[in-house]
């Protein structure tokens, strides 16, 4: 066989190994999002998945303020609340996106559980150069992220879902409002108005809802997986800060996820 002929087998064996490792690689990061067995059960036997915050400054402590969660992102369990949380730090001198070096302790848990707290670790997004502002400026990039310093401890992480939120679509939000005593965290109903892209606008189906402290709650489908977190309001439609503002700081930040 003639040296040409050799090359060209050659780079036909190249250009199969490149499509092979290719599909091989999009297969490790991709699953079908399947539904979760415990969302047909009643609220009540739903794995502890919903938390409230405590954040310890040197000189000020913040008790259940606002909530927060967990996510499984394949690969790893991070922690998760809302950005706009630091509207509250710049009344302690924070005007950055950075807890800074007061920071004591940050770490969540199960209403009226605390023997449950999962302790957070580094802010994965932190910056000092992103300045707090105000929530308008905010609702567009509503997620803070965090590595775990402790184990989940019992705490169930959701698993993310990728594919967009469809106008009409019903999401549920669960967690805390500022005003709920009960242990059991709240089941609210919502309905997709309009997808913003990196947030959507929701109505409310759910009657007698009070949502005043329930930011950062996490929203899910129907399947149970993860589409959103609660951000605020505007007029007569609630905010959520969806999942592709997420992802994209997967992406800045190179953390691995399975897309689904």
């Amino acid at each position: 066989m003639s040296k040409l002929g050799y090359w060209k087998i050659a780079e036909q064996i190249t250009s199969f190994l490149v499509l092979l490792l290719f599909f091989t690689g999009c297969q490790n990061h991709s699953a079908t999002a399947e539904k979760e067995a415990w969302v047909d059960l009643p609220v009540s036997d739903w794995p502890d998945f919903a938390l409230t915050n405590t954040i310890r400054f040197t000189d000020t402590t913040f008790t259940e303020l606002a909530n927060a969660f967990l996510i499984d992102t394949g690969y790893d369990t991070l922690a998760v609340t809302c950005k706009h949380i630091f509207l509250v730090f710049k009344n302690i001198g924070l005007k950055n996106i950075d807890p800074g070096a007061s920071l004591v302790e940050w770490y969540a848990y199960p209403k009226d559980h605390v023997d449950n707290k999962v302790v957070f670790g580094d802010m994965i997004n932190r910056d000092i150069n992103e300045e707090t502002r105000e929530f308008n400026t905010l609702k567009d990039r509503d997620w803070i992220i965090f590595h775990l310093k402790s184990g989940s401890n019992g705490v169930y992480p959701l698993k993310i879902r990728t594919e967009p939120l469809k106008k009409g679509e019903n999401v549920y939000s669960v967690g805390w409002s500022a005003i709920q005593k009960t242990e059991e965290p709240l089941l609210v109903r919502m309905q997709v108005y309009e997808n913003m892209g990196n947030y959507c606008y929701i109505s409310t189906s759910s009657e007698d809802i009070d949502p005043h402290g329930s930011s950062g709650s996490p929203v899910i489908d129907s399947n149970g997986r993860l589409v959103g977190l609660v951000s605020g309001a505007e007029g007569n439609l609630g905010v959520i800060a969806a999942v592709p503002y997420l992802v994209s700081l997967f992406e800045k930040y190179g953390i691995e996820y399975t897309r689904q």
